[in-house]
Parts: structure tokens; sequence; C-alpha cells
């Protein structure tokens, strides 16, 4: 699997899921980055390569280019649904985790869960337990 690939996708999750009520607040914006960040640490204590760790950053760019657009919630998240379908071979239990973890903490992030949050987290939540 492309990684790049991986993490652009992700970086289309958590729009559709900042962007569900309607509109992205900075918190949101702050946990993407924060994601990222963190995804590159993890990545390169593993795996010692920092070019291969750095793709986590598409994650964030993804993000921002589709929030510089204003693409559409459900837009990013066919985005995502279609990587998902492109790739349900390749995506492995720790991946799928990494979704819904990103995921959740991006909807947590203003305050709470509302529940057009909720119903993109559940719909993600049943594509990848059908994988």
């Amino acid at each position: 699997m492309n990684y790049k690939d991986y993490y652009t996708a992700l970086g289309q999750l958590v729009y559709a899921v900042a962007m569900a009520d309607g509109n992205i607040q900075n918190e949101e914006v702050s946990k993407v980055f924060h994601f990222a960040v963190s995804q590159i640490v993890d990545l390169e204590s593993v795996s010692g390569h920092g070019r291969e760790a750095l793709q986590a950053f598409y994650t964030e760019k993804e993000f921002s280019r589709l929030r510089n657009k204003n693409v559409p919630m459900e837009e990013a998240f066919d985005y995502f649904t279609n990587f998902l379908e492109q790739n349900k071979n390749h995506l492995d239990a720790k991946m799928k985790k990494t979704c819904l973890n990103v995921m959740e903490k991006v909807a947590m992030a203003y305050n709470g869960i509302e529940d057009s949050e909720q119903k993109l987290i559940d719909e993600v939540k049943k594509k990848l337990e059908a994988l």
C-alpha cells in the first residue's frame, strides 16, 4: 500500500468529520496537526526512516487543501470511502484503528461529538468492520 495515499485519505476523513457540523473549528485543525506530528514520531521510532515517516503530513496537507477549497463534507467523505473500497485488502487492523482514533479525536476537539459527527463515525465503523 502507498502510505501517502493512506494519509491523504485520513485527511479526507477528518475533514469530513470536522465539516459535519457545518464549520471547522480551530480546535479541530489543531487535532489534525497534532495527529500528523504524533504519527511521524511513532513511525520514525519504529522504522528509523524519517522520509517514510514524513508521509503522515499528507493528512494535514489534504485537510488544509480541502478546507482552502471549501469542499463539501459529502464530497470529502466520498473520496475517503472510495479509498477504502480500492484498498480494502490492504488495510491492517492498526490502520483501521488509526482511522477511528483520529476521527474521534477531531470530533471531540470542539464541544464533544455532535450528532452529525457521530453519524459519520458510525458509518466509518460499519465500513471498516465490513472489510
